[in-house]
């Protein structure tokens, strides 16, 4: 089996032909680059997050936080040790996988195409929901694919630093809408300290199910394993890079945590011990309404308009992240050296642009027939298996003598991984015995 051989960190990786940049010595000179951070929460936190926070605090209020924590402390190191590897490597996060296992390409390829067939239908669909509760005269799988057309477009002819933007200004919106929404509810609660005094820890007895998805559902899937393709995009190369790196993917972490905080809040004020709950995406637009009875028609529509923006920005970040590792699975199972890899896998070559085309055609076709169960139960099947499997290679790949000792995992790295490599196992498991059952 091949080893990782690891860039020097005063040397550029292959495909660059600039020497490296070193890191902004400043703490402010080194906020001001932030970014990769900001597009993997805009793209991580979407309708799911929502459904799950919002279910949560229906029936336990406040007492289920420390799984979130758990969550969102897990996908940072799993995130954190992504972008360690490239630093480290100067090699894309599948080019890196092929050395773990030469079938790993070849199975991140298939996991990600049968994603691709169905994320954007699914997504759009959502977002098409939350416009048509606000717009009940809007038809609703025409808006889902213009929704789906017009977000592939944007990844078709954007330029990193356009997307970065874009995605930024998604994150700053939703985040911001959800916060009003939470001190609105604090606010108009007859009894705010209910809230307090439901931050207990608690075990639910005989409800791990709801544990191990809060834990599971706190950000993303493809933009977790895509992280090393937006750095790689702000040309951070150098060992300075590497506490920025760190500083970036916090910030993305303490923004996600902040944002499913703000969602519990208020699903603790509008739901806990009413009886009330929400199961999937049709009862997160039905909870429009009683939110609007509580807190007024600007509350109703200022949820509505967050949902909307929270589905919109994974689906846009999303496709983006798909294609760069569809395009970069084709790359490596062909053997493309990494010299010429910003041709076979750039936001602006043939096999990026290929993949965008793709994406938005199965969400067209998938639209219209209506999103077959079959298919979407292997949609959620083959996704549950990505995240154990990148945990597992992390682990061996930063773990091998070819790393440098500034970049190698260290003990706690190696015990967040592990536990990621477990739990995110076990969700995957019951996701594959409830496609079994549903097949």
């Amino acid at each position: 089996m091949a080893d990782v051989t690891a860039t020097p960190p005063d040397s550029p990786p292959r495909y660059l032909s600039a020497p490296p940049s070193h890191a902004p010595a400043t703490r402010r000179g080194q906020l001001a680059v932030l970014g990769p951070g900001l597009v993997l929460a805009a793209a991580s936190v979407g309708a799911g997050d929502m459904v799950t926070s919002l279910a949560g605090a229906a029936g336990y209020g406040m007492a289920l936080m420390w799984a979130i924590l758990v969550g969102v402390v897990l996908k940072y190191a799993l995130t954190e040790a992504v972008g360690r590897l490239y630093l480290a490597t100067g090699l894309t996060v599948i080019a890196s996988l092929r050395s773990a296992g030469r079938w790993l390409p070849s199975a991140f390829f298939v996991f990600v195409l049968v994603i691709g067939l169905l994320y954007g239908a699914a997504l759009s669909s959502v977002a098409s929901l939350a416009l048509s509760t606000l717009f009940p005269a809007l038809p609703l799988r025409p808006v889902a694919v213009v929704i789906a057309l017009v977000s592939a477009g944007l990844v078709y002819v954007g330029r990193y630093a356009v997307f970065e933007r874009v995605m930024s200004g998604f994150m700053l919106a939703k985040f911001l809408g959800m916060v009003v929404l939470a001190v609105a509810t604090l606010v108009t609660m007859d009894d705010p300290s209910a809230v307090v005094t439901s931050l207990r820890p608690r075990l639910p007895e005989g409800d791990m199910i709801t544990v191990l998805a809060l834990v599971g559902g706190v950000g993303g899937t493809a933009g977790v394993a895509s992280y090393s393709y937006w750095v790689r995009e702000k040309r951070w190369q150098h060992r300075s890079w590497l506490p920025v790196m760190r500083a970036d993917a916090g910030v993305s972490y303490a923004v996600t945590f902040l944002f499913v905080v703000c969602t519990s809040i208020v699903g603790t004020g509008l739901l806990y011990g009413t009886g009330r709950t929400i199961t999937g995406n049709d009862g997160l637009a039905a909870l429009a309404e009683p939110l609007g009875a509580d807190l007024g028609s600007v509350a109703r529509v200022l949820f509505l308009g967050t949902f909307f923006l929270v589905t919109l920005s994974a689906l846009v970040g999303g496709f983006n992240a798909l294609c760069y590792l569809l395009s970069d699975s084709l790359r490596t199972l062909r053997g493309i050296p990494e010299a010429d890899a910003e041709g076979q896998m750039g936001q602006r070559s043939r096999p990026f642009r290929g993949f965008v085309l793709y994406c938005a055609v199965a969400s067209v076709v998938v639209t219209f027939m209506g999103r077959p169960v079959r298919l979407v139960l292997t949609y959620a099947a083959v996704g549950s298996l990505i995240l154990p499997l990148l945990s597992g290679a992390l682990l061996v790949l930063l773990n091998r003598r070819g790393i440098e000792r500034p970049y190698r995992n260290k003990l706690l790295s190696n015990v967040l991984l592990s536990s990621s490599f477990v739990l995110f196992g076990v969700l995957a498991v019951v996701q594959l015995k409830e496609t079994l059952g549903g097949l």
